[in-house]
């Protein structure tokens, strides 16, 4: 009888407080912040495939926007989850309160009214790309000074991406002129302009600095085009969607990207993924090709060399060669899985090899021909005389050894520098010591049986490691900012060094440090 009454009052209760309790619930569902605002709510990014900046590398999404964003969030404490998006349709959806932010946005006053944009995070830089040998002419050094010389020169063609915008108004009002026609031509990619660029087509084009240094190396272009010394800096900002993140939020990502940037966060992110690419740039360039022949030329010619001093067959004067000028550079491309290996990229270097080993056996034999007969002018005798008693047959050799050394070292701290192998302190000396000294430590050991000088008293891994380790170190402090002018003087020295270094301690019979 109670349990009825009990149940009875409490149906009567629920109906008198069923419409209060509805609306207590509706008033919280109000006040509550929505799923958008919650503070545990993964933030949505889009993202769009452009490298450097955005793309997947071995199905990782990484890039230089994406790393940034992510230590930027980090920082303020927030998850964020990147969607894949096309990138009109990614800034309509931040517009709509779709998706929360997009990354790597230039501001306008159109845009500051339909987003909330944070403080810059980084600068875009573009470039003027033009044929080679075409950019010491021109004298300008920015969008404003580049208008000018358009205004003035009206045979210069100008390729330009469709679309976009330059973020100057000179230059942008130039572009957009319809008294130009013909003067402007639009491209929806950069390896459209460069391809314009070497049939005729353009004068130049402009073009972001990082991504037309991959479609330029992808092309194998770098030996034909080249940078002018113009820069247009874009300011790139996180566009944020009003309508799904509070001016609080806001403010402590501009705290975070003001910290970061301070602490060099920001610069140091740039530097691993900006420093290979102008880096694999510069070496696809004249320069470099320049300094692998004259690394192949003198490592073959130690070989054959070392060869001789062995009496070795000219078959065996082959192999020692190709081992001294190669090996170094197969062990490096093994360790670190670089296919195809750098010896099978281009035939020149083993036609460089066998070709250096029979100038020698050339040059030996007729020498020794010559040497015999009476016939001889005087000099020729001297010489021989001169050769037998300052072994100059022997400082060849050890010149030769020692130019290819140091022309192996670079070429390996280099190639670790535009893999962006990491750490680079580690990385970028232990690829040049195995690619500068491994061809020669390989072949004394085939010729020398158990007796290796260069292992045991001779100073010559240690000269690959000092240089590699000098080059290595300032390639890193300069990274950041380093300019492609700047690569081939360094390398230039560092192999300058080895040199002197190696012939140097052969004179002075300089010792290793030995295990105790």
């Amino acid at each position: 009888m109670s349990r009825s009454i009990r149940a009875g009052g409490d149906a009567q209760a629920r109906r008198r407080f069923g419409p209060w309790r509805l609306l207590l619930a509706a008033l919280i569902a109000l006040l509550a912040p929505p799923p958008a605002l919650a503070q545990d709510r993964v933030l949505q990014a889009g993202w769009y495939a452009s490298e450097p900046q955005q793309y997947l590398r071995q199905g990782e999404l990484t890039g230089l926007d994406i790393e940034m964003v992510r230590a930027i969030a980090r920082k303020v404490g927030e998850d964020v989850r990147f969607v894949p998006m096309g990138y009109l349709p990614l800034l309509e959806a931040v517009a709509a309160g779709r998706m929360d932010l997009a990354t790597g946005i230039p501001q306008t006053e159109e845009r500051a009214r339909r987003y909330a944009f944070s403080l810059p995070y980084r600068h875009d830089v573009n470039v003027l790309v033009v044929r080679r040998g075409e950019g010491a002419r021109l004298r300008f050094t920015d969008a404003e000074g580049l208008a000018a010389f358009l205004a003035q020169d009206r045979q210069f063609r100008l390729g330009v991406r469709a679309g976009f915008s330059y973020f100057n108004a000179a230059l942008d009002a130039f572009i957009a002129s319809p008294s130009i026609s013909g003067r402007v031509r639009p491209a929806n990619d950069d390896a459209t302009n460069i391809r314009r660029l070497l049939a005729g087509e353009i004068d130049g084009f402009l073009a972001e600095r990082l991504s037309v240094a991959l479609t330029i190396t992808s092309l194998g272009a770098a030996t034909w085009v080249e940078e002018a010394p113009m820069r247009i800096m874009i300011p790139l900002h996180l566009a944020f969607s009003p309508g799904t993140v509070t001016p609080a939020m806001l403010g402590r990502f501009d705290a975070a990207i003001e910290m970061l940037t301070e602490d060099g966060t920001l610069d140091r992110i740039a530097a691993r993924f900006r420093f290979p690419i102008l880096l694999s740039l510069s070496i696809e360039g004249r320069w470099f090709l320049v300094l692998q022949i004259t690394g192949a030329v003198a490592s073959a010619l130690a070989g054959a060399l070392a060869a001789r001093h062995s009496g070795w067959s000219l078959f065996g004067a082959f192999v020692l060669a190709a081992i001294t000028a190669a090996a170094g550079g197969v062990l490096r491309d093994l360790l670190v899985g670089r296919y195809p290996l750098g010896i099978l990229r281009n035939p020149l270097f083993l036609q460089l090899i066998l070709g250096t080993v029979l100038v020698v056996w050339a040059v030996m034999h007729g020498w020794a021909l010559l040497r015999g007969r009476a016939i001889l002018a005087f000099w020729i005798a001297q010489v021989a005389v001169a050769m037998r008693q300052r072994r100059a047959d022997r400082w060849l050799f050890d010149f030769a050894d020692a130019l290819g050394l140091g022309a192996s070292t670079v070429l390996g701290v280099t190639i670790a520098f535009g893999m962006g192998a990491d750490p680079l302190w580690l990385w970028g000396p232990l690829l040049g010591t195995i690619t500068g000294a491994g061809g020669g430590i390989i072949r004394d050991v085939l010729r020398g049986g158990g007796s290796i000088p260069n292992l045991t008293t001779g100073f010559y891994g240690e000269v690959a490691l000092i240089w590699s380790l000098a080059l290595t170190a300032y390639l890193m402090v300069r990274g950041p900012g380093i300019e492609i002018d700047e690569v081939a003087p360094a390398v230039i020295v560092a192999v300058i060094g080895c040199v002197i270094t190696r012939m140097t301690a052969l004179a002075f019979r300089w010792k290793p440090p030995r295990m105790p």
